[in-house]
C-alpha cells in the first residue's frame, strides 16, 4: 500500500522525483519514513504500512512548509512521532471496548537449531513489543528514539519538543518501568507450567 501512495505522490511532481520543499527525492523519504515508523511501532505491527502512509501523507502535504531549519530527518521523525502517538492513545481506547485475540506465533521454515533459535528471537521481540506497549507513549517515544535509534539525548529534545532534561528523566523512567514489566513478565512465565 504505501509504494502505491508514494507512486502516486511522487507522480505529482512532473520534474522529477523531488518533492516540493523536500532536499531528498522522495522514494528515499519513503524509505526514511518507514524505516522511522518501524523504530515506533516494531516491524511485526500489523499497522505499520497503515501508519507510514498516514506519516507519508502529512510529509507530503506539509513538505512546502518545510524551512529546512531541522535536519529532514527531525521532521519525519517528528511526523512520525505524532502518527504513533495518536495510534498508541486510539488503541489504548479500542482496548477498553473489544477483547484483544491472542496471536500464534508462525512455524519458522528453517530445521534445527536454526528454528529453535528463531522461535527464541521471536518471542524475545514480541515480549518486548509487549512491554513497550505497556509504556505511556511520551516514555514509548523517548525510549525508542535513545535506545532503539541510539539517538543523542539533544535530537530526541528536538524531535519530541521539550527540554533536554525533560528527555532524560523521561527516559530513566522508561528504563525502570521496562525493567520491572520485563521482570514481572519473566516472574509469571516461570510460575506457568
Amino acid at each position: 500500500m504505501v509504494s502505491h501512495v508514494s507512486a502516486t505522490l511522487a507522480g505529482e511532481d512532473r520534474a522529477g522525483s523531488r518533492v516540493r520543499g523536500l532536499p531528498l527525492d522522495w522514494p528515499e523519504v519513503v524509505t526514511l519514513v518507514r524505516r522511522q515508523m518501524r523504530s515506533f511501532v516494531g516491524a511485526a505491527s500489523r499497522d505499520l504500512e497503515d501508519l507510514t502512509q498516514t506519516a507519508l501523507e502529512r510529509i507530503y502535504r506539509s513538505a512546502d512548509r518545510f524551512e529546512g531549519r531541522a535536519e529532514l530527518a527531525t521532521y519525519t521523525y517528528r511526523v512520525c512521532l505524532r502518527v504513533a502517538m495518536n495510534h498508541w492513545r486510539w488503541y489504548k481506547r479500542w482496548l477498553r471496548r473489544f477483547e484483544r485475540t491472542t496471536e500464534t506465533t508462525p512455524e519458522p521454515e528453517a530445521s534445527g537449531q536454526d528454528a529453535a533459535e528463531a522461535i527464541a528471537e521471536r518471542e524475545r521481540a514480541l515480549r518486548l513489543e509487549r512491554a513497550l506497549d505497556r509504556l505511556a507513549p511520551q516514555k514509548r517515544a523517548v525510549l525508542t528514539l535513545c535506545e532503539l535509534e541510539e539517538l543523542p539525548a539533544a535530537r530526541v529534545a528536538e524531535i519530541v519538543g521539550c527540554p533536554e532534561p525533560t528527555v532524560r528523566s523521561r527516559l530513566r523512567q522508561a528504563r525502570i518501568e521496562l525493567a520491572a514489566i520485563l521482570r514481572a513478565d519473566g516472574a509469571s512465565n516461570e510460575r506457568s507450567p
